[in-house]
């Protein structure tokens, strides 16, 4: 039968409306999205995922994609129909379409590509010791050897004025330190009492158990930002620099400064040539000044130790998987440990190479390691995990593993963010604190043998 009139112009209006459609669903990629850093943002922007191929990335495009063929399917019943109660619906529709497009990009694709289940079950129980109210473990700087946990003790801060304090077995007993409030910077310290510590001005101070308050400590050079770390006995400052050098080369060298009683500014200071390519990234991580043993990490996932002739003496260990121990890592007798302290893409993992055996744990998507903890027997890693998203529910987990055969012993699952931080107090009890309302508390448990 051949096409009317009436026929064609119907055909041609379809054309046009579906072409119209098309051309304005273009309109989507204004839609705004709420960024939680930048504010609002047009939805287009979403699409820089793509500069980095990923399953993530493949998923915003894909939302994307939908949201526009949604939007376009509605502007063409709407240009077909031409009725007064459509565009009524549009009016209604379109700020439930701009909410639906922020809840697809913002939280379904995140939970659904970014987030995995933890199907782990809660085992195990700990005996628990003594309990302190109104503090935290605080996040310190102690170098690779675990000298704190050999001596048997942790750091907190008071939650009522900030003040720091060491935490001691038995009896959960609480020693204060001469020090200002704590600050945002996480400070060195040493197993004993002593402390580094930067002010509010930037300037450095320290702390020796038998002194009344900090010391000022001056930079090698005037006005020169730099970050030495504390020997395992607290007693000597040590740091990296570069030296300058024939045809622009910059080779590494490490800085002694003891810091006896009363002794004057760079007195007895010492030199460290290293043997090491001054084209590497070296940052000091650990330093035993009785022992003349030296951690460095090297960018990226390297770690080494050299002695007090500039020699390597260990490593370089490369734990697999781990992006950057960078502060993820401790030496053990024979054997090490390392973590994902920071990463901002993947699984974070523990790995670990002990004469009682090696192992690997990964972390489901969607969390980040809060604390980690080592007993420096080797037995046992203790470990805390978080969301490192703004948005679902995913529940705060500790557990506590033996490197063995590398099963859980213990774990509890808490409320999302209890920001749980670890530390073993000598080989037989483990120190956990949990923040709740602004407050908290350190519990102490006693850890099998």
């Amino acid at each position: 039968m051949p096409e009317t009139t009436s026929d064609a112009r119907k055909r041609l209006s379809r054309r046009r409306a579906f072409l119209a459609a098309f051309v304005l669903s273009f309109a989507a990629y204004l839609i705004p999205l709420f960024n939680p850093h930048a504010g609002l943002l047009p939805l287009g922007t979403a699409l820089v995922a793509l500069a980095e191929p990923s399953a993530y990335a493949l998923a915003v495009a894909l939302a994307v994609v939908t949201i526009q063929a949604i939007l376009a399917a509605l502007l063409y019943w709407l240009l077909r129909s031409r009725r007064w109660l459509n565009w009524l619906v549009l009016v209604v529709a379109l700020p439930l379409f701009v909410y639906g497009a922020n809840a697809a990009l913002l939280v379904a694709v995140p939970l659904a590509v970014l987030v995995e289940s933890d199907r782990q079950p809660e085992t195990g129980q700990l005996e628990e010791v003594c309990r302190v109210p109104g503090v935290e473990l605080a996040q310190v700087i102690s170098g690779v050897d675990l000298g704190l946990e050999r001596a048997g003790e942790a750091w907190v801060f008071r939650h009522d004025d900030r003040h720091r304090a060491r935490l001691t077995m038995p009896g959960c007993r609480l020693v204060a330190v001469p020090a200002p409030p704590v600050g945002p910077t996480m400070d060195s310290v040493a197993a004993g009492g002593y402390l580094l510590f930067r002010r509010d001005d930037g300037s450095l101070a320290y702390v020796a158990p038998e002194a009344q308050a900090p010391r000022a400590v001056d930079a090698p050079s005037p006005g020169k930002y730099w970050l030495p770390v504390l020997s395992n006995d607290g007693r000597t400052l040590v740091w990296l620099e570069r030296q300058a050098a024939a045809r622009g080369e910059q080779p590494y060298r490490l800085r002694l400064r003891p810091m006896p009683p009363g002794a004057s500014p760079g007195a007895g200071e010492e030199t460290i040539a290293l043997d090491l390519p001054p084209r590497d990234q070296l940052e000091l991580i650990g330093a035993d000044t009785k022992a003349g043993v030296f951690t460095l990490a090297r960018f990226r996932n390297e770690i080494l130790a050299v002695g007090r002739e500039g020699q390597r003496l260990k490593g370089p260990v490369s734990p697999a998987g781990v992006y950057n121990p960078r502060w993820g890592f401790r030496w053990l007798d024979g054997g090490w440990v390392a973590w994902d302290g920071y990463r901002e893409e993947g699984r974070a993992r523990v790995v670990w190479s002990l004469p009682s055996g090696g192992g690997e744990v990964v972390i489901p998507k969607g969390r980040r390691i809060e604390s980690l903890a080592v007993d420096p027997g080797g037995r046992y890693i203790a470990v805390s995990v978080e969301t490192r998203l703004s948005i679902g529910s995913i529940r705060s987990a500790v557990f506590l593993l033996r490197t063995s055969d590398g099963q859980e012993v213990f774990r509890r699952y808490l409320p999302t963010l209890s920001r749980i931080r670890l530390a073993f107090l000598g080989g037989s009890h483990l120190a956990m604190s949990q923040r709740k309302d602004g407050g908290g508390s350190v519990a102490v448990y006693r850890v099998a043998r």
